[in-house]
């Protein structure tokens, strides 16, 4: 095989032109394999597949010997990049202008996979692939939509196969204004409501003989969006409710519709879960629709996540001394649970899990980007985390 290119700026680039919308692969998961292959680790690919998604492709990829198990945890999927007539440039052409590297995935979370390929690399050769020890990635292409065939499924093969994990870092792009300066140690959970609101279909000018399905659905969502839930604690930022949609499908003027639905997105702190939120979901409704009236209210339920947090344990302090060392910051790392759903939840349950990327200012966005000063200082940093954590071996 001939030598790759292990430079963090070079190998983002690779990953960012791989148009790897989920669940599309598109040559991900190959360059990553490509590269880890090279530097000696053992690779395994774990196509996954279920009745209720898409098939997914996954990698394992483990490098060492007995000893203190190091993992790092990623995705290669990407959102759609939306009208791409809004992109300053193509959103697959990972262009570098003005020390700012473009693209679909350069932030979430591609310059981070690649920051840790390029760390292990430099780690690697340094140490001349002995350090007494184990490495290993875990990378999914199913994280970015239903999340069912990728981390999780991952983590259960791993423990069929006796695989267990010391710490865990995640790439996502956590940072707030300088890189390192933020770390999550957990996240809140997220629920959806899809809500159908059947009432009685009639002629706008003879109300008295309808039910509107619109106005009882209105007057629902405003009843949950009238009030916070919660104010949040010390862990937590408040619980916060969003309607995502609402659609009346009515095409014409005067006639009262029938049917109303809406979408309603939730992400909550540790102070409530899932079911409790269904439960308060259900006496919102049983507060409108009662016996008095003909409109109805139907709902499904999404619960993808719960909130959860991880103590300040060992990998955290390894991390914040580490981050120390390489940019001089005198302040300790805020440790925050804030943002949307990552696999640390899938993570949590094997080992001590905690989040560290590049800054988070554009991902999902058109005109994503990195810099590239931030990607030598990601690197920087993921290599002292690395060096810190096997030198007590």
């Amino acid at each position: 095989m001939t030598d790759l290119n292990f430079d963090p700026i070079c190998l983002t680039q690779s990953l960012v032109k791989c148009p790897s919308i989920t669940p599309e692969d598109a040559g991900a998961l190959d360059i990553v394999q490509e590269h880890l292959s090279y530097l000696g680790f053992k690779c395994t690919r774990l196509p996954f597949s279920d009745k209720n998604s898409y098939d997914v492709d996954n990698l394992f990829a483990t490098i060492g010997s007995d000893g203190k198990h190091l993992a790092f945890a990623g995705h290669t999927d990407v959102v759609p990049p939306g009208n791409e007539d809004s992109w300053k440039y193509p959103p697959f052409s990972a262009t570098i202008e003005d020390n700012k590297l473009y693209g679909r995935g350069s932030e979430d979370m591609k310059s981070n996979i690649a920051c840790f390929i390029s760390a292990t690399h430099k780690f690697l050769i340094k140490n001349n692939n002995n350090f007494n020890g184990k490495i290993s990635f875990i990378i999914t292409g199913d994280e970015e939509k239903l999340a069912i065939n990728g981390t999780t499924k991952i983590m259960e093969w791993t423990k069929k196969n006796n695989i267990f994990f010391d710490h865990c870092i995640v790439g996502e792009p956590t940072s707030n204004k300088n890189i390192g300066d933020k770390i999550k140690i957990g996240r809140r959970g997220s629920i959806s409501f899809f809500l159908v609101v059947k009432g009685v279909q009639g002629h706008t000018a003879n109300a008295h003989r309808a039910e509107n399905a619109a106005h009882y659905l209105t007057k629902l969502l405003n009843n949950i969006i009238s009030k916070p839930l919660d104010q949040g604690n010390s862990n937590f930022l408040p619980t916060s409710v969003q309607i995502a949609t609402i659609d009346i499908d009515n095409p014409a003027m005067n006639v009262i519709p029938e049917i109303a639905k809406a979408t309603v997105n939730i992400r909550f702190n540790d102070i409530y879960t899932s079911h409790s939120l269904t439960e308060w979901m259900q006496n919102q409704i049983n507060g409108i629709f009662n016996k008095d009236n003909k409109a109805r209210c139907t709902f499904t339920v999404d619960a993808n996540a719960e909130s959860f947090i991880n103590k300040q344990g060992e990998l955290t302090k390894l991390m914040t001394k580490s981050i120390t060392e390489v940019t001089g910051q005198n302040n300790e790392p805020e440790f925050a649970t804030d943002g949307g759903t990552s696999d640390a939840r899938f993570i949590k349950d094997y080992c001590e899990v905690a989040e560290l990327g590049i800054r988070n200012q554009t991902l999902h966005k058109v005109d994503e980007f990195v810099y590239l000063k931030d990607i030598e200082e990601l690197h920087n940093i993921y290599f002292k985390i690395i060096e810190n954590f096997f030198s007590k071996n």
